[in-house]
């Protein structure tokens, strides 16, 4: 009975699949494979090795931007509690001691914010180490939440990616619909707990690393699954198979080495490393001894795409059909354009303007270790972020349903607005308020590749996502009261804007800079990309 249970394993077989899936159904298939590896590694869902060169610059930019006594003195206060001295020397100095070390580089900002008043930071050391711990917890608890609940979509997506030729990138949001974001979060959330605690234990965390493996695989599958049956049906699927698991993630030992050259990890390492995982999960997939009642894909049955093909099947009989409807938002849809009302876009241009202003003070943040009001005005928001929003969910709505030409023409459409802005604002006021002239493949500074790309990604956030979503929540504010709201923003955005005109715009701390004339002559002998 156990051998007619039990699943073929041949990793010559898997890694073959899993080659040809990445590699040989074409380059469509291949560039939408790495587009949402992009995505997934832009957020930080996916940590790659160009993440960890961030966080290693992180480190060194967080010792120089905070006064090291200050970083001492809180050293000095850990290691007088009596917690401290109660643990064995060799676990305080060797692991406690680091770990601290680390945290407090990395998020000296919040040092730097208390070292404004030297005298409370003398009085209360020990609150600020208090709030460090807070916000380092709540940041890791919080990010790990987020993570792993969207690498539920990523792994959605991979596993869609197996049975057809070309998958759509939308796939990777239909876990989410009908509102089960909200059990995806509750049961990745005690899956992190358990892992945790076990790895506390190092050999059981281990095993239940292996044993566990397939249950974010269980939910892209199947949303409504709960964490005790997840958790049932991946150990069941993995009873017996843990070492011959072990072994052939092991065969790709290779792949970390080739991380460490540029762009290896996007092009190479994550795809393969997660089609891997989604064919270790189609592999004991099939197993007759388990309970397979949760499994309500049919289309996951089928043998792989690749297989398919191999078999003789014609590329147009091959068309999987998935329980999983799209993730859609009411009342807009992925090929249809939306319809809009001026109250609509008013919101957008002062909730992409608030965003924007957001997003770049956090990045001074974790940048300059400083809390500023970056931008040119003194509200707290940035008028091209809203601009740029607005302008690409006005212009670009009616190419929907051409995804290549919505992406090309938003990075256009932002590199032409960022241009212009930065243009305008030097020749006006003789200050620069950002500068690319450090990036690679930038235009006189003022717009560079990365940014655009960037700015791309952010354009079909807005016409797929948050304009169809503030649409919606304006519909229910009601006419009146939007309109009320809309006068409100207006009103204090013009009373800004007389302000910046009569008063001057906001120059502080790390807002732009002045133009020096040995600058504006190195710059004019500058190439036109760099």
């Amino acid at each position: 009975m156990e051998k007619e249970n039990a699943v073929k394993w041949s990793v010559k077989d898997i890694r073959r699949r899993v080659r040809r899936t990445v590699y040989t159904k074409g380059i469509k298939s291949y560039i939408v494979l790495i587009i949402m590896v992009f995505i997934f590694s832009f957020v930080g869902i996916i940590r790659t090795n160009a993440s960890n060169e961030i966080h290693r610059l992180d480190m060194k930019i967080g010792v120089g931007a905070v006064e090291r006594d200050d970083l001492f003195a809180i050293l000095d206060y850990v290691e007088g509690t009596k917690i401290y001295k109660a643990l064995p020397e060799f676990v305080s100095d060797v692991i406690v001691k680091p770990v601290i070390w680390s945290r407090l580089t990395t998020y000296s900002w919040i040092i730097n914010l208390f070292s404004t008043n030297d005298e409370y930071m003398e009085r209360n050391i020990g609150e600020v180490f208090a709030f460090i711990v807070i916000i380092v917890f709540l940041y890791k608890g919080v990010g790990s939440f987020f993570k792993k609940t969207l690498s539920v979509g990523f792994a959605r997506a991979v596993m869609e990616n197996r049975f057809q030729k070309n998958v759509q990138i939308r796939r990777m949001f239909a876990p989410f619909g009908d509102k089960k974001i909200l059990h995806i979060i509750g049961v990745m959330g005690k899956y992190i707990l358990v892992m945790f605690l076990w790895s506390l234990t190092i050999v059981g965390g281990f095993i239940k690393l292996f044993q566990y493996y397939f249950v974010p695989y269980l939910l892209a599958e199947n949303p409504d699954i709960t964490w005790k049956e997840a958790k049932t049906i991946s150990s069941e699927m993995t009873k017996g198979y843990k070492w011959k698991m072990f072994l052939t993630l092991l065969s790709y030992f290779y792949l970390p080495l080739l991380s460490m050259l540029p762009f290896v990890d996007l092009f190479i390492s994550l795809p393969v490393s997660y089609t891997l995982d989604a064919e270790l999960y189609f592999t004991l997939r099939q197993r007759k001894d388990i309970d397979r009642s949760k499994f309500i894909e049919a289309a996951f049955d089928n043998a792989a795409y690749i297989d398919r093909i191999k078999a003789g099947e014609a590329k147009e009989d091959i068309n999987p059909q998935y329980i999983l409807p799209d993730f859609r938002i009411k009342g807009s849809d992925f090929d249809e354009r939306d319809k809009y009302v001026i109250t609509d876009f008013i919101a957008m241009f002062f909730v992409f303007c608030f965003v924007g202003w957001l997003w770049e003070v956090g990045l001074h943040i974790v940048k300059d270790h400083e809390l500023v009001n970056r931008g040119y005005m003194y509200g707290p928001w940035l008028p091209i972020y809203g601009f740029g929003g607005v302008f690409i969910i006005a212009i670009l709505n009616r190419f929907k349903n051409n995804k290549p030409k919505l992406f090309v023409s938003a990075m256009l459409l932002c590199g032409v607005l960022e241009y212009f802005t930065s243009f305008v604002l030097e020749f006006f006021k003789n200050m620069s308020y950002w500068d690319y002239h450090n990036m690679k493949v930038n235009l006189n500074g003022r717009v560079c590749l990365a940014g655009l790309i960037a700015f791309a990604l952010g354009g079909f956030l807005g016409v797929y996502i948050l304009g169809p979503l503030i649409k919606n929540l304006m519909a229910k504010l009601g006419r009146k009261k939007a309109i009320i709201l809309c006068s409100i923003l207006v009103i204090l955005f013009i009373a800004d804007a007389i302000i910046c005109a009569t008063v001057g715009p906001n120059t502080g701390k790390g807002v732009g800079k002045s133009y020096s004339m040995t600058e504006l002559v190195y710059y004019d002998k500058l190439f036109l990309f760099s």
